[in-house]
């Protein structure tokens, strides 16, 4: 089984501690083999990019095999993406008592 949280490195980024979104093991049955699945989020060691990491393994007694996915965007990218793209929720505070507002784009 590959180590799943070494540091690993990403275009020329190392990739530390990826927060596990999804993590899933099944075996369909006594004799078939173990299909492990896991998708994580990370952020490169400069923070400059974010990374996804989908892991895929299929491991019985006699074989074991696996694949990794690996995708990464520029953080500036992605935050500008959030921000054209995303919803908006914004929260203040002044002399009426705290107001909230909520748009969708």
């Amino acid at each position: 089984m590959k180590d799943l949280y070494n540091s690993h490195r990403v275009g020329g980024h190392c990739v530390n501690r990826p927060l596990i979104l999804s993590q899933r093991t099944a075996a369909l049955g006594p004799d078939t083999p173990i299909v492990f699945q896991e998708s994580c989020l990370g952020v490169s060691d400069d923070q400059s990019r974010i990374v996804l990491r989908r892991y895929f393994e299929h491991f019985s007694p006699t074989s074991a095999h696996w694949v990794e996915y690996v995708h990464s965007i520029s953080a500036a990218d992605l935050v500008a993406w959030i921000m054209t793209h995303g919803q908006l929720h914004i929260e203040c505070s002044d002399h009426t008592g705290s107001q909230h507002k909520e748009t969708s784009l």
